[in-house]
């Protein structure tokens, strides 16, 4: 059912009025902070409750993976499908460009032609865009918008009392 809203006469009706919004801020802050309390508490008892079987399963896990690299001989291929799903071993293939060196790389990269190698990441800085005038701006084929947009904030701490 859909609230019916008369326009505000006076500024009186005005402070009102934004009692009112913090007043129902107010009350959402509380049913968010109660929600959040029980997603903490469900995500615990869940945690708790699923470590058991997490352990479990790293344990089971580490079994197959050792009794399957035993018998990595008898796999045709990479899988071995049993009764109850498949195992096996995967190709991975990882490349590690230590942090230190990152540098240096990239200097080898360029040096050898390998310039598809590196990653170039450009955007707009928008905060330094608009340090230049509106003519700069529009030459770049950007524009600057500027309006006056209304906001509102109730003062809780005296709603509360």
């Amino acid at each position: 059912m859909k609230e019916t809203i008369k326009a505000l006469e006076s500024w009186d009706e005005a402070s009102k009025c934004l009692k009112l919004i913090g007043e129902c801020e107010l009350t959402l802050d509380t049913i968010e902070a109660d929600m959040n309390l029980k997603i903490n508490d469900a995500k615990t008892e869940a945690e708790k409750l699923g470590k058991p079987l997490k352990d479990k399963i790293k344990l089971l896990k580490s079994q197959l993976e050792d009794f399957t690299e035993e018998h990595k001989a008898e796999i045709e291929g990479k899988t071995k499908v049993l009764t109850f799903g498949k195992c096996g071993f995967r190709q991975s293939t990882t490349i590690s460009v230590p942090t230190k060196k990152i540098d240096k790389v990239i200097a080898n990269l360029k040096k050898f032609g390998m310039q598809n190698c590196i990653k170039f990441v450009e955007t707009v800085n928008k905060d330094v865009l608009a340090t230049y005038s509106d003519k700069d701006i529009a030459k770049v084929g950007a524009t600057r918008k500027i309006e006056d947009k209304f906001w509102c904030e109730a003062d809780k701490e005296k709603i509360r009392g």
